[in-house]
């Protein structure tokens, strides 16, 4: 899979729109994008785990990072984007 489209807001600007950016692609995993300036991930989930995942809770990224999860974001490529803050 590629990844395509535009690279997804981040959690925070999408909040604070004075603060509005994108996250980068973090080098060799897709769809996994990575904030360095509010040390955030965004990974594209399946609709059915997205939704059952409560904020909060824990959760392991495909590069091996932990963190805990700070919400969902849009809809892409038949998945959702989930965002998570390292922990």
């Amino acid at each position: 899979m590629a990844t395509t489209g535009p690279n997804p807001l981040c959690e925070v600007g999408r909040r604070h729109p004075r603060d509005r950016h994108r996250m980068r692609p973090v080098e060799g995993q897709e769809y996994l994008w990575y904030c360095s300036k509010h040390t955030m991930y965004a990974v594209l989930a399946d609709k059915d785990d997205a939704e059952s995942v409560d904020r909060g809770s824990e959760r392991e990224l495909p590069n091996g990072v932990t963190g805990v999860v700070m919400g969902t974001g849009d809809e892409r490529q038949g998945g959702v984007v989930l965002y998570v803050r390292a922990s």
